[in-house]
C-alpha cells in the first residue's frame, strides 16, 4: 500500500466517523428540541478520495468507479438525514463533487464557478468604515 492509499484509507474512515457522529448528534438535538444551531456546514468531504497532487475533473472519467460510489453514498446519507429532519435542520456542503443523480442535482443551490463566488468580489470594495 503506497502512502496515498494509506492516507486515503485513514481519511475515508475519519470522514465517515465524523459525518456519522455529526449527523447522529444533530438528529438527537433536533428531535429533542435542544437549543443547538439547526445547521451543519461541511466543507469538501469528498477531498479524501482525490490525490492532492492531481487535479481531477469530477465528470472527466479520471475518478475511479468505487470513488464515485463512495462519494455518492456519503452525499446520499447527508441528503437522507437532511430530508428526515427538514425543515428543522439544514445541512450545507461545499464541494467540487457533482453527482449526476436527480436527488443531488435538485439539492444544489448554487454553483460557484465562472465568476460566481461564495463571497462576491464587490464586497471587497465596500468601505469598512461605514
Amino acid at each position: 500500500m503506497d502512502q496515498f492509499q494509506w492516507i486515503r484509507w485513514v481519511g475515508e474512515n475519519w470522514v465517515g466517523y465524523h459525518l456519522i457522529a455529526h449527523f447522529a448528534l444533530h438528529k438527537w438535538f433536533t428531535t429533542k428540541n435542544r437549543s443547538v444551531p439547526r445547521f451543519l456546514f461541511i466543507d469538501q468531504p469528498s477531498q479524501v478520495y482525490f490525490s492532492p497532487d492531481k487535479g481531477l475533473d469530477w465528470q472527466s472519467g479520471d475518478v475511479r468507479d468505487e470513488d464515485h460510489e463512495a462519494v455518492g453514498r456519503m452525499f446520499n446519507l447527508a441528503y437522507t438525514v437532511a430530508n428526515e429532519l427538514s425543515p428543522k435542520m439544514q445541512i450545507i456542503i461545499t464541494d467540487h463533487a457533482d453527482i449526476n443523480e436527480k436527488w443531488f442535482q435538485d439539492s444544489v443551490i448554487e454553483r460557484w464557478r465562472t465568476g460566481v463566488k461564495l463571497v462576491p468580489v464587490e464586497w471587497d470594495t465596500l468601505d469598512a468604515s461605514t
